[in-house]
């Protein structure tokens, strides 16, 4: 009886550990524009949620898109998790890519990027 409840005992903290562990990272909860979207105007702003707060002192946003980089305004962390910058201009039609880079609760440097397509309304 005693060696079954060490190895329950054992198996429960091996699997607490593995939760923990598993949330531990800083991670993207969702983007304004959505990854993947096709959007028929230009967006003003750019923006990222994360499950923690980010890092001011190394957090970046960049965009780039069919003719190059593009000028965003400063990288700007919100209260709500997220890392935001307006973007300067208006995007013409094509395939943009947003990059980021950030860290969370651990101080493990983050960095991830998604797409979206700016088109004409159908």
């Amino acid at each position: 009886m005693a060696h079954t409840k060490r190895v329950l005992f054992g198996s429960s903290v091996f699997v607490l550990l593995a939760v923990v562990t598993a949330f531990a990272h800083l991670a993207v909860t969702k983007t304004m524009p959505d990854a993947d979207a096709v959007v028929t105007k230009s967006p003003q702003t750019i923006e990222v949620w994360f499950t923690q707060d980010p890092d001011p002192a190394i957090s970046q946003l960049s965009l780039e898109g069919p003719s190059g980089a593009m000028e965003l305004g400063d990288t700007k962390v919100s209260d709500e998790k997220s890392l935001t910058a307006m973007v300067s201009g208006t995007l013409a039609f094509g395939s943009y890519t947003v990059s980021w880079r950030t860290a969370g609760d651990d101080g493990h440097v983050r960095r991830g990027d998604f797409l979206f397509d700016v088109r004409a309304a159908n």
